[in-house]
């Protein structure tokens, strides 16, 4: 029971030191020697939790889908309103993932290509989990009748033309502001109510 309470806290403090690096530096550009300066830890006892620094890279992209899954499994079960959920979820992502673009999820598309499919996988249960909040919103007759998934994918589109460094800092509009735009705009249309 301790050593495996000792594995766990290990294996934690090594993912916490690696995901810090990753995400400034990227996947390729950082080392084990790296990890294990940062740690004041023996290359020997990363390697006895994590075998490569591939395996650290996967769990890292394990851990970072369970925190999104975890948070949205409980936004659905505190709200009933599709568009307060679809809302809440998207900002959600968006903050959690938005750091790990730069560099890390770039790096892993051309040096780790399964975690990368991975990936794409996670990211389209995500889409598909939009155009179920829409089917809901339709039902419950919140939304108009529209097509899910291309309401779905306008959303998104939206997001990602918008939600980048380059847009916010341009326009001078925080992150928060940005999404709340969008969301505004894509649930309320452009058109006045004259």
């Amino acid at each position: 029971m301790f050593l495996s309470m000792k594995t766990n806290i290990t294996k934690e403090k090594v993912l916490n030191a690696a995901e810090k690096r990753m995400i400034l530096h990227g996947y390729r550009k950082v080392s084990m020697d790296e990890i294990s300066i940062d740690l004041r830890m023996s290359k020997n006892t990363i390697y006895k939790e994590f075998r490569s620094k591939a395996e650290i890279a996967k769990s890292l992209l394990d851990r970072l889908k369970s925190r999104i899954n975890d948070y949205q499994l409980s936004v659905e079960k505190e709200c009933e309103d599709p568009l307060e959920i679809l809302s809440k979820n998207t900002f959600y992502l968006q903050k959690e993932l938005a750091p790990w673009f730069r560099h890390f999820l770039s790096d892993i598309q051309f040096e780790l290509p399964q975690l990368w499919e991975d990936f794409v996988q996670f990211r389209t249960e995500k889409i598909l989990n939009i155009e179920n909040l829409i089917s809901k919103g339709i039902k419950k007759k919140e939304f108009r009748k529209v097509n899910p998934m291309l309401a779905a994918r306008a959303y998104l589109g939206a997001i990602d033309s918008i939600i980048s460094p380059e847009v916010l800092e341009h326009e001078g509009v925080s992150f928060e502001t940005a999404l709340e735009t969008i969301m505004d705009i894509w649930s309320k249309g452009i058109l006045s109510d004259k």
